[in-house]
């Protein structure tokens, strides 16, 4: 019976050459249709004729790959179907964890994946079983048809014509303005308006940077002079703290500013207090759901990653050596510079980024101490246990600046409550479309957060010398995807598609300084927004970058809101005053990341 099940079908070699053929053409139009199914897109309805266009050349590129490796049309079209399915299942895992497909950075970032690829669930959902049984259905089919053995002859009557198209329309797409003048530009968050593999290709065609228009020595020296450094010294009349602490905390972020959203009970009590020698708000982050080193390097160096290639992440790069931040700032300053990450040192690069940034001392999961985890990970509590440790430790008359990188709420958040309490429950919205429970989890994870920063902020209330402490979240989470589409609708207007960008922050010292209150702007402006509430001397950058502030508050690689509160993709939909400092801040980051000359050193450094 078996033998009969797997026997070929017995049909004419003129038949066979046309079932063989035809398989051949159809099959690219089979692996978009199910790539793009696993990629939460329905294809033959969502994208426009153009769209489509671009997609399927990528996957008749990959079946002559295969084509040309095999010399057998129906190996070629098995291993091609076999092969986008596969990546399409990548991508919808990625969709799942990170709230993001896959971008062509993500493959310089696997050991880093690989390093927290065991606390996510990889069961199988709907789709992808589905798609799953269409592949060994299809495969099994193909089996049926009866093969010849060995490679073709004549594999160039099809090899010859189909790389002289490809080789057409790689030039078309990457040496020709074809493609950004009909308007397709890359999707960071969702390939909903592209799809995968135009998607990925398009972050391709997008990472050949360009100087900015109207960039020279003249021009950019010409700004610079606008605002020339402060001189390295830490001014007697004013109070400056002798420990400034940077808490960038893993995931934290307050669904109150999300519509609808409603809880059993606050989560964050203790955030929602503090006012008392503080600055707080919301900063609007690049990145959602993953990509944390994206809003780290945002903060440390003042740099957009809005300017930079869409879907790139600056640490696997761009940082390649000696790089201006905040931490040489601080150095400078005659500060001990420390690095805190609770987890695996291979992750986003960071020993090499950090030394390149100038870090003394970096500190990583296998140098904590006393170590209490919830869930997987080190929570936030031994964190700063840890921290108030090392600040214990320290010389008399040592500033120190710490920078500190959390974990302990990191993503999936369907992992075993383990020394995790069920006190937070989301009541509304109330939707059959997602279950809740991984909200819930994330719920009561920041609140073990808020109790965490009371107790720090507990001792150092307490510490004589003046202490100054800024908390921001890097980005909000990836839960279920279906909650944002509850919350949000499918199509949200860009004001409430930044909503999933907002994070809060807060500057607290035990000290006096001026307070604020429901500050909103972007990461990228944070750390010149620290060191001004510090009263520590600022470089040229830090500068020009408060005066941008005013007139654009907020730019990241969503969009831009302008001081009238206009939001946009399209920076040329800016008023005049913000495109003005948006063209100018587009050539200071180039200057620094891509095209760093002698005479620019003073401005990014303190004088």
């Amino acid at each position: 019976m078996t033998r009969l099940l797997w026997r070929k079908l017995p049909l004419t070699g003129r038949l066979t050459e046309v079932l063989v053929w035809t398989s051949f053409a159809l099959m690219p139009l089979l692996s978009f249709t199910l790539v793009e199914l696993l990629n939460y897109n329905q294809p033959w309805r969502t994208f426009s004729g153009l769209q489509i266009l671009l997609n399927l050349p990528w996957y008749y590129m990959g079946l002559l790959l295969w084509y040309l490796i095999t010399g057998r049309p129906l190996m070629a079209a098995r291993l091609s179907l076999a092969s986008a399915w596969l990546i399409g299942m990548v991508n919808r895992y990625v969709v799942r964890f990170r709230g993001r497909i896959i971008f062509p950075a993500d493959l310089l970032t696997l050991k880093t994946a690989a390093n927290v690829a065991g606390n996510y669930s990889y069961t199988l959902d709907e789709v992808q079983i589905r798609t799953g049984l269409v592949v060994l259905l299809v495969l099994a089919a193909l089996f049926l048809l009866p093969a010849r053995k060995g490679r073709r002859k004549g594999i160039w009557r099809i090899g010859v014509p189909g790389l002289s198209l490809s080789a057409a329309f790689l030039l078309l797409f990457f040496a020709t303005n074809a493609v950004p003048n009909a308007g397709i530009k890359p999707s960071l968050w969702a390939t909903q308006g592209n799809g995968l593999a135009l998607n990925f290709t398009l972050c391709l065609r997008y990472s050949q940077v360009s100087p900015p228009e109207d960039y020279g020595q003249e021009t950019v020296t010409a700004l610079m002079a606008e605002y020339p450094s402060d001189p390295a010294v830490l001014s007697g009349e004013e109070t400056t703290p002798v420990n400034l602490i940077v808490i960038m905390d893993e995931a934290f972020s307050d669904f109150s500013v999300l519509p609808g959203v409603e809880t059993s009970q606050d989560p964050l009590p203790f955030l929602h207090s503090l006012t008392e020698n503080t600055v707080k708000g919301y900063v609007y982050s690049s990145v959602f759901g993953g990509t944390t080193a994206n809003s780290e390097y945002e903060f440390l160096t003042g740099n957009t990653t809005a300017l930079l290639p869409t879907g790139t992440v600056p640490y696997q790069m761009y940082v390649n050596g000696e790089t201006p931040s905040l931490v040489g700032q601080m150095k400078d300053l005659g500060y001990t510079c420390v690095a805190m990450h609770p987890y695996y040192s291979s992750g986003w690069n960071r020993p090499a980024v950090y030394s390149y940034f100038g870090f003394d001392e970096t500190h990583f999961q296998q140098d904590f101490t006393q170590i209490y985890r919830i869930r997987e990970y080190i929570s936030d509590q031994t964190d700063f246990e840890n921290l108030i440790r090392r600040y214990e430790a320290k010389e008399a008359g040592e500033r120190l600046f710490v920078f500190n990188v959390t974990m302990q709420n990191h993503s999936g958040y369907n992992q075993a409550w383990t020394n995790l309490e069920r006190e937070i429950t989301l009541t509304q919205p109330d939707d059959s479309r997602y279950t809740g429970d991984g909200v819930d989890q994330y719920l009561n994870l920041v609140h073990e957060t808020d109790q965490a920063l009371a107790y720090l902020i507990d001792y150092f209330s307490s510490v004589e010398e003046p202490t100054m402490i800024c908390v921001f979240g890097d980005h909000q989470p990836q839960v279920e995807t279906s909650f944002y589409q509850v919350v949000l609708g499918n199509a949200p207007a860009m004001e409430e598609l930044q909503k999933k960008q907002m994070t809060p922050f807060f500057i607290w010292a035990n000290y006096d300084i001026p307070e604020a209150e429901g500050m909103e702007l972007s990461i990228n402006y944070l750390s010149a927004l620290l060191t001004e509430t510090a009263n520590l001397p600022q470089t040229g950058y830090q500068k020009f970058l408060r005066r941008l502030e005013t007139a654009l508050p907020v730019i990241n690689a969503v969009g831009l809101r302008d001081a009238a509160g206009v939001w946009t993709d399209d920076p040329e939909a800016l008023s005049q005053e913000a495109l003005a400092g948006y063209s100018e801040y587009d050539m200071l980051v180039y200057n620094q990341v891509f095209d760093a000359r002698s005479w620019a050193e003073d401005f990014y450094t303190l004088s």
